[in-house]
C-alpha cells in the first residue's frame, strides 16, 4: 500500500485493533464500545485521547474502504470489527510490534521502544529491533524516521510517518524539570521534621529510653 496517510484518530483506532488482536484474543474481533474505550485508555496512550463512540464508528469506516479493517461476518448480534494491517502493509510479526507501539505511544528510544513492544511480539534483542527498525525505514514509502537527538537527551528517539512528518519539537517528549522547593516550603519542611524530632524525644522518655552520647576522647 503506498502513500498512506492517516488521521490521529485513524492511526489510534487500528493500532488499538492490532494490540488487542494480540493481547487480548478472547475479546477479539471488537465492538466500537470496545474500542472507543481502548483508544482512549490513559496508560500506555500518546498522546491521551477522548474520542466519541461516533468519531470512533466514523473512523472504523474510513479505515474499511482503506482496507486497513473489515467487519466481522460471525457478529451475532453488535457489529465487530477485525483489523487487516499486517497484510495490508506487508508486515512481519515483530515489525508490526514495533511500528504499532509508535502509534500507540509516540517517539520513543531504541530501549524503551524494544521494552514496550515486547507485550506484542516486538524484537527479542537490540539486533532484531534494529533490523526491524530498517525493514520500516528502508521503503518506497518509510514507515518509520529516527528524529534528531534534542539537547539534554541521551539517545535519539524514533517516530512513525503515518500521520505523515513527526515534528521534532513538538515529539521531543523531555521530563519537565520540577520547580525548587520555596523558601516557605523550606521553612514548613524543617518545622515538621523538628516536630518529629520532638516527638520521638518525648517517646524516648516515656519509654526510658537515654540516648547514647558519645565518648570523650
Amino acid at each position: 500500500m503506498n502513500d498512506l496517510q492517516l488521521s490521529p484518530e485513524e492511526a489510534r483506532v487500528v493500532a488499538v485493533l492490532v494490540e488487542k488482536s494480540i493481547t487480548t484474543p478472547q475479546y477479539y474481533p471488537m465492538t466500537v464500545n470496545a474500542i472507543t474505550a481502548a483508544a482512549n485508555q490513559k496508560t500506555s496512550r500518546q498522546p491521551v485521547m477522548n474520542l466519541t463512540e461516533g468519531e470512533v464508528g466514523s473512523t472504523l469506516n474510513r479505515l474499511e474502504e482503506l482496507k486497513l479493517v473489515v467487519r466481522d461476518s460471525f457478529s451475532a448480534r453488535a457489529q465487530k470489527w477485525r483489523q487487516q494491517f499486517q497484510h495490508q502493509l506487508l508486515l512481519k510479526p515483530p515489525t508490526q510490534a514495533v511500528l504499532v507501539t509508535l502509534m500507540l505511544r509516540g517517539p520513543q528510544t531504541a530501549a524503551e521502544l524494544r521494552a514496550n513492544a515486547a507485550a506484542l511480539g516486538g524484537p527479542g534483542d537490540a539486533a532484531a529491533l534494529s533490523a526491524a527498525l530498517a525493514d520500516l525505514a528502508d521503503r518506497a514509502q518509510p514507515l518509520v524516521v529516527e528524529l534528531p537527538r534534542a539537547p539534554g537527551q541521551a539517545a535519539t528517539r524514533w517516530a512513525h510517518t503515518l500521520c505523515g512528518a513527526p515534528d521534532a519539537a513538538t515529539s521531543q517528549q523531555v521530563e519537565t524539570p520540577r520547580p525548587a522547593a520555596s523558601p516557605a516550603g523550606v521553612t514548613e519542611l524543617m518545622q515538621r521534621i523538628q516536630a518529629l524530632e520532638a516527638r520521638v524525644s518525648e517517646l524516648e522518655r516515656q519509654l526510658g529510653v537515654v540516648a547514647e552520647t558519645p565518648l570523650a576522647d
